[in-house]
């Protein structure tokens, strides 16, 4: 059990760092090591402020918790640790109790600045979505009864105008309605649970079904498919509706790029060193700048006149919640690569 403990504390990402209720190290991780230069067999067992310099005109911040009990955030590592002089660490203090709530020690964490960073976006994010979903859950139902009555109106309509000269006013109307109705879809399902089903899928079947629901498309807009698929490639555990979204999203867009006709090729293949399967889906439309690779994801960013700007930001939430990733590669004038790499987990 010991040594299972020491592997876990020493693979830690972040540094750990325990003295008991004398002052003695009783943990000190192999990150702090690598921060310090100082092994961890010259520095348990002996106690604290001999082992580093703590004779500072300030208080040391580990000392001090365990003196005062008072825990500590957002500290500098000098603070506890004088040797490390890092802006990349951020360092903070916790007393330690047993059962009975008595104290027992003091532990100082040192946390990667960019991971907090990280997560502190994570989290904003999260409240941000969480306050769409609210809200789009809220008012979302009662938008789309009345546009349901309204497009059947319109509907009757076009056909008693049919052959006069507003018979277009109202394939507009349709037509915007349409857009309107995909938009109220899409922003329901980022109130839905994002997490997908956990059984068994062929990703060459998947892709297969998802070129059957665009073909009639792509001949309509003059767009050529093709197809090579990798053979034996393993199971994935994961949501093949989830999945087929993803990439139909992804060819949608592909459609939408094109001004007269084009080709898309999907391509799925196996990298058994690695355990991902990889799913290319490469266009020769005109491309995209940097700038709009870097927002591609955010939601409502769009470059289209009639775009949502949903469909990149749930394709890689559907993506993410497989423990995969998608990526796009693109530059104007010479078309759009997007490559999905999903994890083959095991049964």
């Amino acid at each position: 059990m010991e040594k299972w403990f020491r592997m876990a504390v020493d693979h830690l990402p972040v540094g750990l760092l325990v003295i008991d209720a004398e002052g003695t190290v009783k943990v000190f991780n192999r990150l702090l090591n690598g921060l310090t230069g100082i092994k961890e067999g010259d520095v348990l067992g002996r106690p604290f402020p001999e082992v580093f310099d703590c004779q500072r005109p300030e208080p040391n911040k580990l000392l001090q918790t365990l003196v005062t009990r008072e825990e500590f955030q957002g500290l500098k590592p000098e603070t506890v640790i004088p040797s490390i002089n890092s802006n990349a660490y951020e360092t903070r203090t916790y007393i330690m109790h047993n059962d009975n709530g008595e104290s027992e020690g003091a532990m100082a964490v040192f946390l990667p600045v960019e991971r907090l960073h990280e997560l502190e976006n994570a989290v904003i994010k999260a409240e941000k979505l969480a306050v769409l979903g609210q809200l789009v859950a809220g008012v979302v139902h009662e938008i789309r009864n009345p546009l349901t009555a309204i497009g059947g109106f319109l509907e009757l309509l076009q056909k008693q105008l049919k052959g006069t000269s507003k018979e277009n006013y109202i394939a507009v109307m349709l037509a915007e309605l349409k857009h309107v109705n995909r938009l109220i879809t899409e922003l329901l399902s980022l109130t839905k649970p994002g997490y997908p089903k956990r059984v068994k899928c062929i990703i060459n079947n998947i892709v297969r079904e998802v070129v059957m629901l665009v073909e009639s498309e792509a001949q309509i807009r003059n767009v050529d498919l093709n197809l090579t698929l990798e053979k034996d490639i393993p199971y994935l555990l994961g949501d093949g509706e989830q999945l087929k979204q993803v990439f139909l999203n992804v060819i949608k867009n592909a459609f939408e790029a094109f001004d007269n006709g084009g080709r898309i090729c999907l391509q799925t293949s196996w990298d058994e060193g690695e355990g991902l399967v990889k799913i290319a889906v490469e266009d020769n439309g005109p491309g995209v700048d940097g700038q709009t690779i870097d927002n591609i994801f955010i939601p409502f960013f769009t470059t289209k006149e009639k775009g949502t700007g949903l469909g990149m930001f749930l394709s890689k939430q559907i993506i993410d919640n497989h423990g995969g990733l998608i990526e796009v590669e693109s530059e104007p004038g010479k078309g759009t690569t997007v490559t999905v790499l999903i994890p083959v987990s095991q049964l």
